[in-house]
């Protein structure tokens, strides 16, 4: 049995018995899926042209409009061909997916024959993203980012978790798959900046516990229970050969060092970047993402927590989410009983919403809030709630939807960082208003509204002129690693000053759990500034 994938024009020969999805991943074709061909997630939707049986499953008729299903729409992870099959997949595939980072333009800088250069790496859960820097100016010259490819085996980090358990394989085909893209981005980057990766001397790594064990090709069963700790946080270097990593053969790669718990070298980087180690203050940083990590400086004692948010603010587990790229709809205001959208490259007459990013799905359910389509718990009311779905866009056959699930989804994520910030300010003696300042890190901030992240409770109830957007922490933390500005040394006895706040020893975490899932009162405020 052959299953043909279009528009890429590839073909796989299959047994019986395997998904569409099953074949993409040996394929290496991104389909969206992000929850390891559970079912749960919608997003794996592929049109089927030659081969539909329409026996669709329970997940299926879930997830997809009766419409879509008359159109020849399944999901990948559902359908089980019989015979000789056809499907499209609207997603692009990895090796496509590349994107530069927004702050870093292409620099020039002249340079004499065989002039060294670094790269720094931030492994995320959901995104790689990479920074090619000339070592002897110390200048960043060119970036790159790259959807995590193995997100096919799940969205956040206990979905890797699990399924690098599950066989003893697992790890390895994990391992690799990130290996490839880290010297995808290291080869792209080279390329376009006109260099030979031979001269490419240094590399420094950064990631949460998770990503920074499968990039060593550890075993994570001690992650998965408690005390949820590694047998070591320490720093590490190795050659480019034993890393695995394309830079010069003598090139030197600098793992950096963890906390504790899930908390791990992209928070120091974090640390690192904004001179969090030496404040005096009381400043409390969040990095927003897949895995959300929050530290809080208390005059100059560091306490750090991780909470899992799961992949909501990056477009993951969304029923229209997406990254903030061409289309996605980045931010949102209610005029007349109608959201206008705001969305990236609107300026291209060619171009309509095609999405909700970070950003956008946080004004999206703010707007809908404050001008009562939906309650306090989150309920969708009126016809919003009769139909569990809020359309946000809508033109012929093409909507944006905003359903009922996505919202709990929200504030699912958005509970868990309440809860953690609410914990580690319970463990100070601190009250929100003692707060100095709230760096925030992570990559939806550079667009996000302050007063609408506060609105739906996202961030602590602070005067604005106290949040200051940091971006990449990650990325910025291992440039000083890199151009050693600071040592491995140094990075490392940081890392043990830092106290490992372990939330799932809490009693008090579902408690202030649950309190957190209920959007706060909102207050009347002037005009929504952005960071």
């Amino acid at each position: 049995m052959v299953i043909t994938f279009l528009p890429v024009n590839k073909k796989i020969e299959t047994a019986s018995g395997i998904s569409v999805e099953a074949a993409a991943v040996k394929a290496n074709i991104e389909t969206g899926a992000v929850c390891n061909a559970k079912g749960t997630c919608g997003k794996c939707k592929v049109m089927v042209t030659k081969g539909n049986n329409r026996l669709f499953t329970a997940e299926e008729f879930k997830h997809l409009t009766e419409e879509e299903r008359e159109r020849g729409f399944r999901l990948a992870c559902c359908f089980i061909p019989e015979d000789d099959t056809c499907v499209i997949v609207n997603k692009p595939t990895h090796e496509r997916d590349t994107y530069t980072l927004s702050g870093i333009k292409r620099n020039l800088i002249t340079s004499k024959e065989n002039e060294n250069y670094g790269v720094v790496l931030d492994i995320g859960t959901t995104t790689l993203e990479a920074i090619l820097y000339h070592i002897a100016s110390g200048q960043p010259v060119l970036s790159k980012g790259l959807l995590n490819p193995q997100r096919i085996y799940g969205g956040d980090v206990v979905s890797r978790i699990t399924y690098s358990l599950a066989e003893e394989k697992n790890t390895e085909i994990l391992q690799n798959i990130l290996l490839k893209a880290c010297n995808k981005l290291i080869n792209e980057l080279a390329f376009q900046y006109g260099i030979n990766v031979n001269t490419i001397k240094r590399a420094a790594i950064a990631g949460n516990t998770t990503m920074t064990g499968l990039f060593l090709g550890r075993s994570l069963r001690k992650l998965s229970r408690a005390p949820f700790q590694q047998d070591s946080y320490n720093g590490i270097t190795l050659t480019a050969r034993e890393a695995g990593i394309n830079i010069g053969e003598n090139g030197s790669v600098f793992i950096m060092p963890g906390i504790g718990g899930h908390v791990g070298g992209d928070t120091l980087g974090c640390i690192l970047s904004t001179g969090l180690n030496k404040e005096n203050k009381k400043i409390l940083l969040m990095d927003i993402g897949t895995n959300g990590e929050m530290v809080l400086c208390n005059k100059g004692r560091l306490t750090a927590c991780s909470t899992a948010a799961g992949p909501a603010f990056e477009g993951g587990n969304i029923s229209c989410g997406m990254r903030a790229e061409t289309g996605a709809v980045t931010s949102a205001k209610m005029v007349n009983g109608k959201l206008e959208l705001h969305y990236i490259e609107e300026e291209d007459e060619k171009v309509s919403p095609t999405g909700i990013c970070g950003s956008g799905l946080i004004e999206c359910i703010y707007e809908l809030y404050k001008n009562q389509y939906m309650d306090e718990t989150g309920r969708l009311l009126g016809v919003a709630g009769e139909e569990n779905l809020y359309r946000i866009w809508k033109r012929d056959r093409e909507e944006i939807l905003l359903t009922q699930k996505d919202i709990r989804e929200f504030q699912l994520a958005t509970g868990a960082i309440k809860a953690g910030i609410a914990l580690l300010l319970q463990e100070a003696g601190l009250q929100v208003q003692e707060l100095d300042k709230i760096y925030l890190a992570g990559n939806f901030g550079s667009k996000l509204s302050v007063t609408k992240a506060i609105g739906v409770g996202l961030l602590p109830d602070v005067s604005e002129e106290n949040i200051e957007y940091i971006g990449n922490g990650a990325l910025a933390g291992s440039a000083k690693l890199l151009l050693q500005e600071i040592t491995m040394e140094e990075a490392e006895a940081i890392s043990r000053k830092v106290h490992h706040l372990d939330l799932s020893g809490k009693e008090t975490f579902e408690e202030e759990f649950i309190k957190a899932l209920s959007f706060p009162v909102i207050k009347t405020e002037p005009s929504p500034k952005s960071i």
